[in-house]
């Protein structure tokens, strides 16, 4: 069953002309911005200065993650070199020319190829040489030597999640920013409303006080109450422009950008299980594929650690062809081979930090499995909580309109009575804070419970789709 909010019916074609903005005299006066629930939302999603910082972080991983990918790429590097000697003896001039191709493969074998021309006074010298370096031990594997490309990916695919959080915190901030301002744009509309009733009463009771109806306490009741309506609109007043303020900077406007928003004042009653809500969010939410995440990535890391506490052991083969000449002519017909083929290996034999880093991999996983778990507790925790507020509102809501009721008929008989000098004015402005104070009431639990109901799809995960943009 759907429910409007009862206290807007008498307020809604004053609130069409109301604007957070008033420009000042002698400047004509500036077309607010219109902000429909939807449009703040989408303006906050493009706009929001802190999404558009978050974005940047998000790309700045990305770019992380294509520079670990480029290691395997084919490395060009020219390799020049000049030097000249001078002595009383002789004079010596050398230089050379080459370059250095190289190609890391993912099992973290390395090739190279090293071509070269010189000239050494007056003889020239070419040469190409190849080398490959494969380890056999530590560092052989897919696994191993991806670990950088592993890590980015994994960097980047956490950098989204926590985009997407934010953007749900985004899209809750702003609506219950924008609720807020209707709410308290009505409070100035309603507290408008009594006090030019409270004037109008206050008047009657100055002209009853001279002809001996009403008394001098009469009038001194309306004024007090006048002061204190006054108050409350002030205070309604300044609350619009902080929060106006608040949402213009959400939604990245100008402050003095004048503007008008309105949003759905309809609303349904919510009726989900709590087992239903709890097992969605368990499966929805971000916390979930982070926490997730993290362990997967962690149980990668240990992984690592552990293969990192192997011997180093390397096969290392060179092979150069070279040719030598006092002709440049000459120098490419390549008649001197060198050859070599050997073992290297640079490894602490007791290991004692790559053991030590293994057990602290260890660890972490076992830190990583404890925040999941803290993780699902804290969802169905924020769940429970939401579902709790929405019942405990949704009964306030029923209390108020009983209240309101009840505050309506003691007002219409204070009014009766009064009109008939049964009464005092006492009776009947009493009873018009009470119809006042109902309506207010009524009014912020009825906004509450419409918040509530977008904190639950935020808490069950399903405010805002998420599409990963890579997988770790």
């Amino acid at each position: 069953m759907n429910y409007k909010l009862q206290s807007f019916f008498n307020i809604v074609a004053f609130l069409t002309l109301l604007t957070v903005h008033i420009p000042s005299s002698g400047y004509a006066a500036v077309e607010p911005v219109r902000l429909t629930l939807e449009t703040a939302v989408a303006r906050a999603l493009r706009y929001n200065r802190n999404l558009i910082s978050d974005t940047l972080d998000l790309d700045n991983s990305r770019l992380n993650m294509e520079a670990a990918q480029n290691t395997f790429d084919i490395k060009v590097n020219p390799l020049s070199s000049i030097n000249y000697t001078s002595n009383p003896e002789e004079e010596q001039s050398i230089w050379r020319v080459g370059g250095l191709i190289s190609k890391k493969f993912t099992s973290g074998v390395i090739l190279n190829l090293e071509p070269s021309i010189e000239k050494e006074t007056d003889e020239y010298g070419a040469g190409v040489g190849f080398s490959l370096a494969i380890p056999l031990i530590r560092g052989l594997g897919k696994d191993i030597n991806l670990d950088s490309v592993y890590a980015s990916e994994y960097a980047l695919a956490s950098s989204d999640r926590t985009l997407h959080q934010k953007k749900v915190n985004t899209i809750l901030n702003t609506v219950t920013t924008v609720y807020t301002l209707i709410r308290e744009q009505h409070l100035v509309s309603l507290y408008t409303e009594q006090l030019k009733h409270l004037k109008v009463h206050l008047k009657s009771a100055i002209v009853k006080e001279k002809s001996g109806i009403a008394k001098s306490m009469d009038i001194y009741r309306a004024e007090i109450r006048i002061k204190d309506i006054q108050e409350s609109l002030s205070l309604a007043r300044e609350r619009v422009a902080e929060i106006a303020d608040r949402l213009k900077d959400i939604v990245a406007l100008p402050l003095d950008s004048p503007i008008y928003v309105e949003a759905p004042q309809e609303y349904t009653l919510i009726t989900m299980k709590r087992e239903q809500a709890v097992k969605i969010a368990l499966k929805q939410r971000i916390e979930s594929f982070q926490s997730k995440a993290d362990i997967a990535e962690a149980m990668r890391r240990e992984k690592i650690a552990r293969h990192n506490t192997l011997p180093e052991l390397k096969l290392v083969s060179t092979y150069t062809r070279r040719g030598r000449s006092s002709d440049f002519g000459d120098v490419l017909f390549f008649d001197e081979d060198r050859w070599s083929i050997g073992l290297t290996s640079s490894t602490d034999l007791a290991r004692s930090e790559e053991k030590t880093a293994w057990a602290k991999s260890r660890l972490a996983v076992k830190r990583e499995n404890l925040k999941f778990e803290s993780s699902q507790q804290n969802i169905i925790r924020e769940v429970r909580t939401v579902l709790n507020s929405l019942e405990k509102s949704e009964e306030r809501i029923a209390l108020r309109r009983e209240q309101l009721i009840q505050a309506t008929g003691k007002q219409r008989l204070a009014h009766i009575k009064f009109q008939y000098n049964e009464a005092d004015n006492f009776d009947l402005i009493e009873s018009q804070t009470q119809v006042e104070r109902a309506r207010v009431n009524l009014m912020s639990d009825e906004i509450n419970y419409i918040i509530n109901g977008y904190r639950l799809r935020a808490v069950m995960g399903t405010l805002l789709a998420y599409s990963p943009e890579t997988k770790p």
